[in-house]
């Protein structure tokens, strides 16, 4: 925004040393000497005109007898007088709607007292109304005068009110900008002296309309008053640069993207503030010489819009700041959108008053073309990114109300294995990036190309660049092809333990170019997805575990399978492991007679979860009933895994 400030302000300068031929478009090598020359001669005139001026001021004091400026003092004094006198009759009422809703309704204790400084502004009109009514004819000058007098005072005094409920000095429960009391004190003070001046500026020329000042008693008077009035602009500009910079550096989010690059510029604001003040002075010198006030007007409405801009962001930050950041809610979002068309109408009125006030570079109806392109483009710009924003919170809610499985963490207990992610789950992130790219690419083209701005030099250079890229990058290009392919065939997701040939481990996340696979020992694989050139996916739909068991040769085969088969039946109605069998424990039959034992193949269907877990449930299920039905292991030395008696203890010796 700074180097913005300072861009315009170079604007007026070079808008100045063209003059009239830079607005017409027939700048020529000796147009700044020209320049230089007619306002050399300008100067010669209002200076030759000072004289007028000393001889106005003189006959001033004729069109106004002591009563009139007597009333006119009245006018300022009575209206400040009623104003303080009603707000501090109020204050205890204040006080008292801070204290009942502060905590609990905070905007609606601001608006409470904002309804009580308006009682106190209206107290304002009523007696400042009332000594102007004392002022005789209103088409008199001295009518004329003290109307005139009565509408700058509330001009001021409003502006004041405004200022007043956003910063409301010693309240800190009722302010709206993010700073401390003293601060806020000062800022109140540096905010009512910046409207003050311009002010008193503007009421100037149409008090001198109104005493009968010739054009060129107003425009030397001009030269005099305007160069005081910049000074003292840029004064209050560096005097309360700190202060301003506390205000806006507390709008600044710790969270927020470009978070140092935004401190900064809110940081250093005052170069810009100067600059632009400094230029603002100079336009107006200029205007008070050739009596062009289009400049003045166009900078003014700038400072407008931007007074304005700030107040609102304020406000925003203060209704929003309570809201959580981790996860994304319906009030953030209508809250960025807010702002952005709080930003795009101030962007588009200040453009306005830049080019056709301030520089003069087209006249009002030059500019209609161009002000509707810009505002078709301005509502386009705000239409994609309310799309964008709220498709966005649908994707990050959706992420937030489904966290990925920590892969390669352990639980406590043994159900505590994550499950894999859904398809959905494990596309969203991709599926957000593509949707922002799409909408920033297509978006932007749109703007630019409802701006006035041909877009098909970009279309072009980006398709040269593109194919660029494409052959320099091959495996880049194979990598994210084959990615994709991948991703649409649903071969992993989330959660997932793969074996890519070279590598295996549980899927952790992925890029659009490789995929992260997370061993069970810890280490942390990268693998491209052009060097996959198979995946096993051990943990899609189901699984079938076998195992082998050695039982006495004496076994009953026949009471055996039955035994297995009721402990298999008997989980699949339990509800701890109904939902992750799928076919219950049996068994196949025996494999082999090896060492005098019969080796026995038992089997199960469950998801792929946590399958180890049912076959350990299941083996210490078939130890504890064995026994009981007269089945045995079989026993060393043929199963030594397995003792068939603990260990007599050593005799001592």
């Amino acid at each position: 925004m700074m180097r913005r400030w300072g861009f315009s302000a170079l604007a007026v300068v070079l808008a100045m040393g063209n003059g009239v031929a830079w607005a017409q478009g027939s700048y020529s090598g000796g147009a700044f000497g020209s320049f230089l020359g007619l306002l050399n001669e300008r100067l010669d005139i209002t200076f030759s005109r000072l004289p007028d001026v000393r001889t106005y001021l003189a006959n001033l004091l004729s069109l106004f007898d002591t009563r009139s400026v007597i009333l006119l003092v009245g006018i300022v004094v009575a209206g400040l007088a009623a104003e303080w006198v009603v707000r501090q009759f109020l204050l205890r009422l204040r006080h008292r709607i801070f204290g009942q809703h502060a905590e609990t309704s905070p905007m609606r204790a601001i608006l409470h007292a904002m309804l009580l400084d308006a009682v106190a502004l209206l107290a304002l009109w009523v007696a400042a109304r009332f000594v102007v009514s004392l002022a005789g004819d209103p088409q008199s000058v001295n009518g004329k005068v003290a109307h005139q007098l009565l509408l700058a005072l509330i001009y001021w005094r409003g502006f004041n009110f405004i200022f007043r409920a956003w910063l409301r000095p010693n309240t800190p429960a009722g302010r709206i900008a993010p700073v401390d009391d003293a601060t806020a004190a000062r800022l109140l003070l540096a905010l009512n002296a910046l409207i003050f001046l311009p002010m008193v500026a503007r009421n100037i020329l149409p008090f001198m309309q109104v005493t009968s000042a010739s054009p060129a008693t107003i425009a030397a008077a001009g030269v005099l008053y305007v160069p005081v009035i910049a000074a003292g602009l840029t004064y209050f500009v560096w005097h309360w640069r700190h202060e301003m910079a506390a205000w806006l550096m507390g709008l600044v989010r710790d969270k927020a993207a470009f978070h140092a690059l935004k401190i900064a510029a809110a940081r250093d604001w005052w170069v810009g503030g100067l600059a632009f003040y400094l230029f603002a002075g100079l336009a107006a010198f200029y205007a008070s010489l050739t009596e062009h006030v289009g400049t003045v007007r166009g900078l003014s409405l700038i400072e407008s819009m931007l007074i304005l801009l700030l107040l609102a962001e304020t406000l925003i930050v203060r209704l929003t700041r309570h809201l959580p950041m981790e996860v994304p809610t319906v009030g953030d979002v209508m809250a960025g959108c807010v702002r952005l068309a709080l930003r795009l109408w101030v962007a588009v009125v200040a453009l306005e008053a830049l080019m056709v006030g301030a520089l003069g570079a087209m006249t009002a109806e030059q500019w209609q073309p161009h002000d509707r392109g810009i505002k078709v483009a301005a509502l386009a710009a705000l239409a994609f990114y309310v799309a964008w924003r709220f498709l966005k919170y649908r994707m990050d809610r959706y992420i937030a109300d489904n966290p990925l499985p920590a892969a390669g963490v352990i639980g406590e207990a043994d159900d505590d294995v994550p499950a894999a992610a859904s398809r959905l789950r494990t596309l969203m992130p991709v599926l957000r990036i593509i949707a922002g790219v799409t909408i920033l690419i297509v978006g932007g083209l749109l703007v630019l190309s409802e701006a006035g701005i041909n877009v098909t030099p970009l279309i072009a250079g980006a398709s040269v660049l593109g194919l660029a890229i494409s052959f320099g990058s091959q495996s880049l290009v194979r990598d994210i092809v084959s990615g994709m392919f991948f991703l649409a065939e649903d071969s992993f997701r989330v959660g997932e333990y793969l074996d890519s040939g070279r590598v295996k481990g549980t899927v952790e996340s992925f890029s659009v170019r490789s995929i992260r696979l997370r061993h069970q020992n810890g280490q942390l694989h990268i693998v491209p997805f052009g060097q996959m050139g198979h995946i096993t996916n051990f943990s899609r739909d189901w699984t079938t575990v076998k195992f082998n068991l050695s039982f006495d040769a004496a076994t009953d085969v026949e009471l055996l399978r039955k035994t297995v088969k009721k402990i298999g039946l008997d989980m699949m109605t339990e509800p701890a492991y109904a939902k992750e069998l799928i076919l219950p424990l049996k068994m196949q039959g025996i494999v082999d007679i090896k060492d005098a034992a019969l080796i026995v193949r038992f089997k199960f269907t469950a998801k792929p979860k946590n399958p180890s877990l049912i076959q350990r449930i299941a083996i210490r299920r078939m130890y504890e009933a064995f026994p009981g039905k007269g089945i045995y292991f079989a026993k060393p030395p043929f199963f030594p895994g397995l003792p068939a008696t603990p260990p007599a203890a050593p005799q001592p010796t």
